[in-house]
């Protein structure tokens, strides 16, 4: 049954590799997936909630650090060296199929992906603060998180199951670490002298 599912993922990704590549995409997403590009969006959130928010902005961005961390570890720390999935990029038979966008520099394996888990943890434990207020800011930062882990398929490092498997690691966390902030710690997080409701 394992295998099966394997090779089901193998087969979506080489689909993506020979099919949905085009001049746009192959400039677009490398810039997507690369971190340091997203530098000065982090540094405006860092500043706006402290600014805006104060105390209550900065125990926000703990928490979301905090997400980070955790999703990270999970990922990188626990999950690849259990597993020790090749990334496609490295795999024998399927590197011989396509052709990565990316230089494949053989750093860590492929299952689970960790900028899904930190992408998905960042977003979601910053804009689960302001929930259900401002919708917009779940829905824009999931579809940022979901891009960026797409990406990582597109360019050639990742597998499909790879990037499902760390977002649901980033999503469980934050939806976790809110769960207990609502129930124990929800005074600390009020915006604007209003009750939020920090769950789903």
């Amino acid at each position: 049954m394992i295998d099966y599912f394997i090779q089901l993922d193998q087969q979506l990704f080489l689909w993506i590799q020979q099919h949905c590549h085009n001049s746009f995409f192959d400039i677009v997403m490398p810039w997507m997936r690369e971190k340091t590009n997203w530098v000065a969006l982090y540094l405006l959130i860092i500043i706006t909630l402290t600014v805006k928010y104060r105390w209550v902005g900065l125990r926000i961005i703990l928490v979301a650090t905090t997400c980070l961390m955790l999703s990270d570890a999970m990922s990188s720390h626990l999950a690849k060296p259990i597993f020790k999935r090749l990334r496609p990029c490295e795999d024998a038979v399927i590197s011989q199929q396509f052709t990565p966008l990316i230089k494949c520099n053989n750093k860590g394996y492929s299952f689970t992906s960790s900028h899904a888990a930190n992408h998905f943890a960042v977003a979601l434990s910053l804009s689960l603060f302001f929930f259900p207020r401002k919708k917009w800011l779940l829905y824009t930062g999931v579809l940022w998180a979901g891009i960026i882990s797409i990406a990582q398929v597109y360019v050639g490092v990742h597998y499909p199951l790879d990037i499902a498997a760390g977002a649901g690691i980033g999503i469980s966390i934050s939806i976790l670490a809110h769960s207990i902030i609502q129930r124990y710690f929800g005074k600390y997080f009020i915006l604007n002298n209003q009750p939020t409701n920090h769950g789903l």
